[in-house]
């Protein structure tokens, strides 16, 4: 072909492309826009602002239809507000549309959650165990059954069980990044605090639990107040509590318009 025919046909494909992508109809532009829309969805998050997160999420649609990746975030946040109803109906309506295993795992484990902040706890049991069928080298969802026991009060053993075997899956887990792993790790070692002072009471081993599962935790204000939320149920089975309304005041502060800094507030009153 002669040089100046290629020329052409480069820069018709160029032009082709910039115009697709400005219309918004092209895969290019597309995958960028969802790109740009899920980190503003992610840094609300991160700062706790999860009524922005959730108008963000908005953003990920195309047009009418919503993909699996709208749909779980959408629920996620709407669980961060309390709209129980809400965030299961988007939380269900993603499942059928996710291929991915590994991240239907993660819809599986948040409408786990959304059914256990609601007490229905056979529930969400049933959805954890789907989780870490799943995706069984995830310990979260151990630590998530042990939740489940530890808020019942029942099964105090079986939830301390859940607990270590959370932690030794995700102590050895690979294929994120350190800072997800940690920060996976640390919210386990919390639970596994709460689950220890409501079995054995050591209080030495709970506090070298929460000592770890704070150093391993990001700045992130969600998980910040979980881990705080965790240590306050753990100081508060140990009767010790000072430590207890300590941590739970931290949580309420650091994630006032979350999940966790709620419930920090219902046991603070």
């Amino acid at each position: 072909m002669h040089p100046s025919l290629l020329i052409w046909l480069a820069v018709a494909l160029l032009a082709y492309y910039l115009i697709w992508g400005r219309k918004g109809t092209g895969l290019i532009a597309r995958e960028i826009k969802e790109r740009k829309a899920s980190n503003a969805v992610m840094a609300a998050y991160r700062a706790g602002d999860y009524a922005l997160a959730l108008r963000n999420t908005e953003e990920l649609k195309h047009g009418s239809s919503k993909s699996a990746h709208y749909c779980f975030l959408r629920g996620g946040m709407l669980h961060q507000l309390g709209q129980f109803t809400e965030a299961e109906s988007s939380l269900r309506e993603g499942l059928p549309l996710q291929p991915d295993n590994r991240l239907k795992a993660l819809n599986y484990n948040t409408l786990a959650k959304v059914l256990m902040d609601q007490e229905r706890y056979a529930e969400s049991l049933a959805f954890f165990e789907n989780a870490g069928r799943t995706w069984p080298g995830r310990g979260s969802n151990l630590r998530g059954i042990a939740e489940v026991w530890l808020r019942q009060g029942r099964e105090s053993s079986e939830a301390l069980e859940n607990a270590r075997r959370a932690v030794e899956i995700d102590r050895s887990a690979t294929g994120l990044t350190k800072e997800l792993l940690d920060q996976r790790l640390g919210e386990d070692l919390a639970v596994q605090a709460w689950a220890v002072a409501a079995n054995s009471g050591d209080a030495s081993e709970v506090e070298s639990l929460v000592t770890e599962a704070f150093s391993l935790s990001s700045k992130t204000n969600p998980i910040l107040g979980q881990v705080h939320y965790h240590a306050g149920r753990a100081y508060a089975a140990l009767q010790m509590p000072e430590k207890s309304r300590e941590h739970f005041r931290q949580a309420s502060e650091i994630d006032p318009q979350g999940i966790f800094g709620r419930l920090a507030r219902v046991a603070l009153s």
